[in-house]
């Protein structure tokens, strides 16, 4: 039996929300963790540099299934749990905007720093952990040339996340206990990017020394990207 393929998407705070409220004398924490229709941030996967969108359809099968349980943790991190759909303390659903969430936050070490780090602004992005298979995803080239890959189903919804890091420009978190909401700036830093010649598609098994050499270029090029957003 092959592993599954798992794959993780990040969603930071400019489209979709994500907050935190009270009722009933409980906390919940309710969001997206996944858009629809947005193109996400460049992804190198495979030999393959592309840029990822959800189609509307692609939670549609795994959402029917009675057998659905998907956990909600902080960072993808199994040790801290917030919720799960097998014992009703997390909701998921679609919207029009995309895969909604709604998990009711516990009382642990976990769940209090959660909701105190989302409280103060510190926390607002999401994520979500998913399989496909080659029949789940149809890739395009928009009309610059660059690849577009699509997810038109998903097999397995792994889990979903709140997280620190993000990868789609997707999600924003909001407190709604708060009688304003902080809006963070965005700061422009100027990037001069490499120009590195990338081949379309890479064989799995390749060992030619240049496909290396470029995969490792690339991925050391978009870490310094990351590394001078973080600091502006």
């Amino acid at each position: 039996m092959s592993k599954e393929n798992v794959e993780y998407r990040f969603l930071d705070a400019e489209i979709a929300e994500c907050r935190i409220l009270e009722d009933d004398n409980k906390r919940f924490l309710e969001g997206h963790a996944a858009v629809f229709n947005q193109r996400s941030k460049l992804i190198f996967e495979d030999g393959r540099l592309f840029n990822e969108v959800i189609a509307p359809t692609a939670f549609d099968k795994v959402l029917q299934d009675e057998r659905l349980d998907v956990p909600m943790t902080y960072n993808h991190n199994r040790g801290q749990l917030l919720g799960r759909t097998k014992s009703n303390t997390l909701k998921l659903s679609k919207d029009e905007k995309g895969l909604a969430f709604r998990v009711e936050i516990p009382n642990t070490a976990t769940g209090n720093e959660v909701y105190e780090l989302v409280k103060r602004g510190d926390l607002y992005e999401n994520s979500f952990g998913f399989v496909v298979t080659r029949d789940d995803q149809e890739w395009t080239k928009d009309e610059e040339g660059n690849h577009i890959r699509t997810i038109t189903n998903v097999q397995r919804l792994a889990d979903v996340a709140v997280c620190i890091n993000g990868a789609y420009a997707n999600t924003d978190v909001a407190a709604r206990s708060l009688d304003e909401i902080v809006q963070i700036e965005d700061k422009e830093e100027e990037v001069v990017e490499e120009q590195v010649e990338v081949p379309e598609e890479v064989e799995e098994n390749s060992t030619d020394p240049d496909v290396d050499t470029i995969s490792r270029e690339l991925e050391l090029l978009q870490m310094r990207i990351r590394i001078l957003k973080l600091k502006s």
